[in-house]
């Protein structure tokens, strides 16, 4: 499994001004929790992030570099300028040796369902399971292939392939994938439209029949 290195320095809590002026610098202040410790205050290289965040998913464990020392964490959240993009923050969580952890895998397709050949849409109520194993065997992302799957056919959480020592939290039942027709809704007509085109079909004007009746009567 690949590892994501991404180089960290230690910091000090710094001003506004002074946080600004690393990231004119090209360093993006950040910080990890957990592990059971306080929480470390960090700058991290911005290209080395942005160029790691095409690859990486929710799950993709990767290694903060801080001054030599190794620390194993996911990407729990980071921060954009609203208007620039650039990043202001990222937020990391420690992985902890030896102590399961639950986490979200996403959910890759591969092919062309042979019902999208046929016609139908492919829907995809769910991107990603829900997990709990040691991270040494965490997948980064689970590949399916769904070239079989046929119109009104669908994809389960229970028939995704076995990973050794993963264990499968989400529902066994959920729907990751389904191929449907596509049909048009036909606008049920008015009673009374009804009515009147059948008076029409039958050579009689549809508001003659009533007065018709009552003199009858």
């Amino acid at each position: 499994m690949e590892r994501f290195v991404i180089h960290a320095f230690n910091r000090e809590k710094t001003t506004k001004g002074e946080l600004n002026q690393y990231r004119s610098q090209g360093k993006i202040p950040a910080v990890v929790y957990g592990g059971g410790k306080d929480a470390l205050n960090l700058l991290i290289n911005a290209p080395e992030y942005e160029k790691a965040l095409k690859s990486i998913t929710e799950s993709t464990i990767i290694i903060l570099d801080v001054e030599g020392r190794k620390i194993k964490a996911f990407v729990k959240d980071h921060q954009r300028h609203a208007v620039g993009k650039n990043l202001l923050h990222v937020d990391f969580l420690e992985v902890q040796e030896g102590k399961k952890l639950h986490a979200r895998v996403r959910i890759i397709l591969k092919g062309t369902p042979a019902g999208v050949v046929q016609g139908g849409v492919l829907e995809v109520p769910a991107h990603d399971i829900e997990v709990e194993c040691d991270p040494s065997v965490l997948p980064e992302r689970i590949e399916v292939d769904v070239s079989g799957l046929g119109v009104n056919h669908a994809l389960h959480v229970a028939d995704l392939p076995e990973m050794k020592d993963v264990k499968v939290l989400s529902n066994a039942d959920q729907v990751l994938a389904i191929v449907k027709y596509m049909h048009e809704e036909v606008e049920a007509k008015p009673a009374e439209a009804e009515a009147a085109e059948g008076a029409a079909e039958a050579g009689a004007p549809a508001d003659a029949a009533a007065p018709a009746a009552e003199a009858k009567a």
